[in-house]
């Protein structure tokens, strides 16, 4: 993609301007994960964002002692997530108590916890015994909080956009049969009776194609109109949440608050995808940034505005899988911006930390803390997850399960191996795509036929991992097909 610092730039000045009225107008809050051996200290980081920055709140993957002991006093909101493995247990009391004794009573109100998500996008895990569970554990979750005498913090779990069977127009959204009255029903009303939000997943990098690329950004685009409603939508963003608020509506749950629990954009893919640039990531985030600080709602509920989490704080050099994983920060290790998209506190200079950590223990550090669900989960959303898979950070994509082949090379950047196929699988389907789905364009070395099956008999992947994991897990199987093919 070209160079869009002109279109972005005015919406920076506008986040300059609101903020030079208010040192407050901001809620923006950011993903803080920890698979790095250079990144900052805790305590390093609470500073910073206290100081340097518009973020007022963090979502941990874990419940991490050292950073909940970090960020004590620092005025900054923490939400903290459950395991996804830790579910089953949780539904019976005293194992939720316990659970809320070590990890959140030690801390609070020192550390402003504010939240506990029970797992991460369980739902795209495919695991009955997750899912049945899931609303009976956020409740012992919340009994147990209570117990402790912590009525201030909200339980609720996060959701990839596969929760979905219907997304388009907006005024059609709808959740799958089945888990619509099982699961979301109650779910919705444990949230209405204790305050919480439901938390949702957007990516619309995931969404983008280069046809719809202003769609995706935030840019100006002739838009998409929804005839039920008459709403016109400009932005992949809004159609998504009022998808969602549709199917919500379905089950005659309007008052529930959204919460967005991860979005952003990586500056750095695998060839052949040149969506991930500095510029659009820039472009996507800042306009969220603008939309927090305005209080902006959507075109379907415009009074009511969405908080939203940025993923992530950081680039972080040790996450598995292909080398997007590892850029989708705001911030390098160092500190210093990856781009500008307004979190910056006006006027402040923000130069090179000469700290850093290495240290070996980023996984063992989760592991200890029992791994969770989100940024650790980002390898959970497969049914093969249930069956001993890695629910941690490390997880995105990294459920190969040591099946790397002789295939093997390293990335660019030397930091974690990949696969060749997964290369020339992405810059292939990126090529089709691309040249509007000509067979003759889709091309692995003649060893890719491609199908007329309409996918939406399928359930639908939308979440990042999902999609990474089912490259990794099956790379091995369609290598030997591919090999047989071409014998």
């Amino acid at each position: 993609m070209g160079t869009r610092h002109n279109n972005f730039a005015p919406v920076l000045r506008l986040i300059a301007a609101v903020l030079s009225l208010s040192a407050t107008a901001s809620a923006i809050g950011v993903n803080y994960g920890t698979l790095g051996n250079n990144l900052p200290t805790p305590a390093t980081v609470a500073k910073f964002l206290k100081t340097k920055t518009i973020i007022e709140s963090v979502k941990l993957f874990n419940a991490d002692p050292d950073i909940l002991r970090a960020f004590a006093g620092s005025g900054l909101k923490v939400t903290v997530t459950i395991p996804n493995g830790l579910i089953p247990s949780l539904t019976k009391d005293d194992e939720a108590r316990g659970w809320i004794n070590d990890h959140i009573a030690p801390f609070y109100p020192k550390t402003k916890i504010n939240r506990v998500l029970v797992g991460n996008e369980i739902m795209a895990t495919l695991d009955d015994n997750l899912i049945s569970n899931l609303v009976p554990a956020m409740k012992a979750v919340h009994r147990a909080l209570v117990k402790a005498g912590i009525d201030d913090v909200q339980v609720t779990t996060a959701h990839a956009m596969g929760i979905l069977k219907v997304s388009e127009p907006p005024s059609a959204g709808q959740f799958w049969p089945g888990h619509d009255v099982a699961v979301y029903a109650p779910m919705l009303q444990f949230l209405r009776e204790t305050d919480a939000p439901f938390m949702v997943n957007p990516y619309s990098y995931f969404g983008y194609s280069p046809k719809m690329a202003n769609y995706s950004l935030f840019l100006p685009n002739p838009g998409i109109p929804d005839p039920a409603t008459g709403i016109t939508y400009t932005d992949m963003f809004d159609a998504t949440l009022d998808a969602t608020y549709s199917a919500m509506k379905r089950l005659n749950f309007t008052d529930v608050p959204l919460l967005v629990g991860e979005t952003g954009w990586p500056t750095l893919c695998l060839p052949g995808q040149l969506e991930c640039t500095v510029d659009n990531a820039a472009c996507y985030n800042s306009h969220l940034v603008a939309r927090d600080i305005n209080g902006t709602g959507t075109p379907l509920v415009p009074d009511k505005p969405i908080g939203i989490f940025l993923f992530a704080l950081f680039n972080e050099n040790q996450k598995p899988g292909p080398i997007t994983e590892q850029h989708w920060g705001l911030f390098k290790p160092d500190m210093t911006p990856v781009y500008d998209c307004g979190v910056v506190r006006p006027g402040e200079e923000i130069v090179a930390s000469p700290e850093s950590s290495p240290s070996s223990s980023p996984k063992e550090d989760q592991q200890a803390n029992g791994n969770s669900g989100d940024e650790q989960a980002k390898g959970d959303s497969t049914d093969e997850q249930a069956k001993g898979d890695s629910t941690d950070e490390q997880g995105k994509g990294n459920s190969s399960t040591g099946s790397e082949s002789e295939t093997s090379t390293s990335n660019a950047a030397g930091l974690y191996p990949y696969s060749q196929f997964v290369i020339d699988f992405v810059s292939a389907t990126s090529n089709y795509r691309d040249n509007g789905g000509l067979d003759s364009t889709c091309n692995l070395s003649g060893g890719v036929t491609t199908v007329t099956v309409n996918p939406s008999h399928a359930p639908i992947v939308k979440s990042r991992e999902e999609r990474w994991m089912r490259i990794w897990k099956r790379e091995a199987k369609l290598m030997k097909k591919l090999l047989r093919s071409s014998d």
